[in-house]
C-alpha cells in the first residue's frame, strides 16, 4: 500500500517538474492512514525516488515544514494531498502584493475567488490564509496548492501559476483582468459540488485503495 503511495507522489513530482513548476526545497505529501508520505526537501523534485518519500506519523513531524502538512490534514478532512512548490509567476506576486483575484474560470473553480498571501509558512497563519480556498500563495514567494486527491493538489498548482500569469501579463499591456466576484463565488460552488464531484470521488477511492 505504502508503495503504491509513493508511486503517486513520484507521479506528481514528475508532472510539477514537467510543468517547469519547482524550484529547490519543494515538497510534495500524501495523506494516509495514520499520517503521511512527504518527499525530502533536500531533493530535486525531479530526481525524487522512492527512497526520498518517507513515512510521518501524526505526532512526529520533524521539521517546520512536516509540521505544516501535518496540521492542514488535522485541520482539513477534505484535503488529502498537498504542494509546496515555487511556480515563478506566483512567487513573483508573493514578494509584491497581498493577494490576486481569479483572472481564469478554472482558477476560480478550482482555487476560490482569489489567492492570499499568508505571512509565513506557520501551519497557523498557512490555515487562516487559505480558509474557503485550496490553495495561498506565501510572503517572500512561493504556493501551497491543495485538494481532495493528489491529482486535484496538482491540478490547483497548474491553474494558479496560469492564473498569475494571466494577472501579470494582462496588468503590463493594461488594467489586470478578473473575474467578477459573484461570478467567482458561483463558479467554486458549482465545481465543488457537480462538475469535479464524481470525478474526485473516483480518484480518491482509486488513491485511498492504493496508499490507505
Amino acid at each position: 500500500m505504502i508503495e503504491t503511495g509513493k508511486a503517486l507522489v513520484i507521479d506528481c513530482c514528475k508532472k510539477l517538474a514537467e510543468h517547469k513548476l519547482t524550484a529547490a526545497g519543494d515538497v510534495v505529501s500524501l495523506r494516509v492512514e495514520e499520517g503521511m508520505l512527504i518527499t525530502d526537501t533536500a531533493k530535486d523534485i525531479a530526481e525524487v525516488t522512492e527512497a526520498d518519500i518517507r513515512f510521518v506519523g501524526k505526532n512526529a513531524a520533524a521539521n517546520e515544514t512536516e509540521a505544516t502538512h501535518l496540521a492542514i490534514y488535522a485541520s482539513r478532512d477534505d484535503i488529502n494531498g498537498v504542494i509546496m512548490n515555487h511556480a515563478p509567476f506566483c512567487t513573483g506576486i508573493a514578494k509584491k502584493l497581498g493577494s490576486f483575484p481569479a483572472t481564469l474560470d478554472d482558477m476560480a473553480q478550482v482555487i476560490g475567488r482569489n489567492a492570499k498571501v499568508a505571512p509565513s509558512y506557520s501551519a497557523t497563519d498557512i490555515l487562516k490564509t487559505m480558509s474557503g480556498r485550496n490553495a495561498c500563495l506565501v510572503r517572500g514567494g512561493g504556493v501551497i496548492a491543495t485538494g481532495r486527491t493528489l491529482d486535484e493538489a496538482f491540478t490547483g498548482s497548474l491553474v494558479l501559476e496560469k492564473g498569475a500569469l494571466c494577472y501579470v501579463g494582462s496588468a503590463i499591456i493594461a488594467k489586470p483582468v478578473k473575474i467578477s466576484f459573484i461570478d467567482a463565488v458561483l463558479m467554486r460552488l458549482v465545481y465543488r459540488l457537480k462538475y469535479s464531484k464524481k470525478d474526485q470521488a473516483a480518484k480518491l477511492a482509486e488513491q485511498k485503495g492504493g496508499a490507505l
